[in-house]
C-alpha cells in the first residue's frame, strides 16, 4: 500500500513559520533550512519535513505530541532512508503552493508539478522521440496538461530510482495504456505510476516497483 499526502502551504505570512513546531524535523534538514536565504524556500523546506513527520506518525502508530524527529540516512546517489525503520519507503516533493510525501512497503518516488505555460519546450530536449509526437499531436491547454503529466511521471520515475536529473529523462518511455515507465533499452516495463487529479492546477504522480499496488491520496 502506498499513500500519498498533501499540503496546500502558501500562502503564509513571514510569521507564520514561528509558529511551525521546527523541533520534529529532523536535525539535517533543520541545520539546512535555517541557513537558506528564501522565506519561502525555508517555509517550503519546513512543511516537507513536518507533512513526513506526522504521516510517518500516523502510518507507525505513534503519537505526534511526543514521538522524536525521525533521523534520516542518505544513499550513495543521495536519496534518503530512515535510519530506525527502513522498512518504510518515503519521498517527498514540492511545487508552487504545495508539498507532498509518498509513504509505502516499498521504494517510491513523488511528484507534483505547478502547471506553469510556456515550459513545453523542455521537451525538446528532455522527451523521447515518441513522446514529443504524442505532443505534437496536441495543442493549446490539451498540450499542456499532457506536458506536465509526462514531466511527472518522469520526475517521480527518477525519483523512485534515486538518480535524479542525471539519470536522464530521454532514456526511459511512459507506456500509458499500462500505466508503466520503460527503459528504452530494456523494453520491459521497470516500475509503473498512479495519477492525481485532486490538485487542480498541478500534476501529481506517485511511481512503483509493484504494479499490484494500492493507491491512496490524502489531502493532509
Amino acid at each position: 500500500m502506498i499513500t500519498v499526502y498533501y499540503k496546500k502551504v502558501f500562502p503564509f505570512s513571514g510569521e507564520d513559520t514561528f509558529f511551525l513546531p521546527i523541533e520534529k524535523i529532523d536535525e539535517e534538514r533543520r541545520v539546512r533550512l535555517l541557513s537558506m536565504k528564501s522565506s519561502t524556500a525555508r517555509l517550503r523546506s519546513l512543511a516537507a519535513g513536518l507533512i513526513l513527520y506526522y504521516a510517518l506518525c500516523e502510518k507507525l502508530g505513534l503519537s505526534s505530541r511526543s514521538a522524536p524527529p525521525f533521523r534520516l540516512g542518505y544513499g550513495e546517489r543521495g536519496k534518503p532512508y530512515l535510519r530506525d525503520y527502513p522498512e518504510v519507503f518515503f519521498n517527498l516533493s514540492h511545487s508552487g503552493d504545495y508539498v507532498c510525501c509518498a509513504l509505502g512497503d516499498g521504494p517510491v518516488g513523488v511528484d507534483i508539478q505547478k502547471k506553469i505555460s510556456g515550459k513545453e519546450k523542455i521537451a525538446e530536449r528532455f522527451f523521447t522521440p515518441g513522446e514529443r509526437q504524442m505532443l505534437d499531436a496536441c495543442s493549446g491547454q490539451e498540450k499542456e496538461t499532457l506536458f506536465f503529466r509526462m514531466w511527472s511521471v518522469k520526475e517521480s520515475y527518477l525519483k523512485l530510482t534515486g538518480a535524479g536529473l542525471s539519470g536522464g529523462l530521454a532514456d526511459f518511455e511512459i507506456c500509458w495504456p499500462e500505466r508503466s515507465v520503460a527503459r528504452r533499452a530494456a523494453k520491459e516495463a521497470s516500475a509503473w505510476f498512479a495519477e492525481s487529479e485532486d490538485v487542480e492546477g498541478y500534476s501529481l504522480c506517485v511511481c512503483f516497483r509493484d504494479p499490484a499496488q494500492n493507491i491512496f491520496w490524502k489531502n493532509f
